[in-house]
């Protein structure tokens, strides 16, 4: 029949259902991961960010506003991530009522591995073709981290190299933020003046501060990040070689089990033939 191996307990083998529990939760959450990134594209997607603009494909016209493009599939994939977590809770539900031994309660199961199944395919399949078609604008995403002070840590971190202690560098680094944003203009722009302002109360030469400020910027602080898990570019590249790599095996092994079961099912259905004959 296919199986890894024979399940010796009787009472085990006839009304334990855990490993469909165990597959739906998994389903649950891949579908909880994929409603996630369904919110994310949605907020991206809206003008008040403009990070990226979704396939017509995938949207519809508003009945009102005719400018705007309604998200329904992603939309629809949060709503049907609801679904799949509510069959867990049902398969749960009937499983903790029963006690050892076989119940015809169990026939009620079978529903919702199907029902998770078919959602679960579909999401996976409508992500992936979401992410192929959609466009990305990175301009627009480019301008807001430069006007968002993102580069106030990497300040800081680089005050912490010139013998600085952390505790002062962070206060500049918030004097900073708060000089930018009462001006309404990135720390880059920030004046002479301003910067002075920044470092009052402590030793710090302003000089080096308007030396680091100029030098930096969100690329820069991107090349910086070389810890384990950064977001640095040669990080970024390590982790897709190394997940491609993973999925590469996993959809070797996948493959593996297909065939096993396709020989499986071809000699169950050579047996079944001489019996008949």
């Amino acid at each position: 029949l296919g199986f890894d191996d024979v399940v010796e307990n009787s009472l085990d083998a006839t009304s334990t259902r855990d490993f469909v529990a165990e597959y739906v939760a998994m389903i649950s959450i891949l579908m909880t991961n994929l409603s996630r990134i369904s919110e994310d594209f949605i907020i991206w997607s809206t003008s008040e960010f403009s990070f990226i603009e979704l396939s017509d494909e995938f949207t519809s016209p508003s009945s009102v506003m005719p400018q705007k493009k309604n998200p329904d599939i992603l939309e629809l994939t949060r709503g049907k991530t609801a679904e799949v977590i509510g069959n867990l809770t049902a398969i749960l539900t009937t499983i903790k009522g029963l006690a050892s031994g076989y119940g015809r309660d169990l026939q009620q199961i079978k529903s919702s591995i199907w029902s998770t199944s078919k959602i679960s395919i579909s999401a996976l399949l409508i992500i992936k073709s979401i992410i192929l078609t959609m466009k990305v604008n990175k301009k627009q995403m480019k301008k807001v981290t430069e006007s968002s002070n993102l580069i106030a840590l990497d300040i800081a971190e680089k005050l912490v190299k010139e013998g600085i202690p952390f505790r002062v560098t962070h206060k500049i680094s918030g004097v900073l933020v708060q000089l930018a944003h009462n001006s309404k203009k990135p720390i880059s722009k920030l004046t002479t003046l301003e910067i002075k302002k920044s470092v009052d109360g402590t030793k710090v030469d302003p000089k080096i501060v308007s030396k680091i400020i100029s030098t930096t910027t969100v690329v820069s602080s991107l090349k910086d990040r070389q810890s384990f898990g950064s977001s640095g570019y040669d990080e970024q590249k390590r982790m897709i070689s190394d997940r491609t790599q993973k999925i590469n095996i996993w959809r070797s092994d996948m493959s593996k089990r297909e065939n096993k079961i396709k020989s499986s099912t071809n000699e169950l259905q050579k047996l079944v033939d001489e019996i008949i004959q």
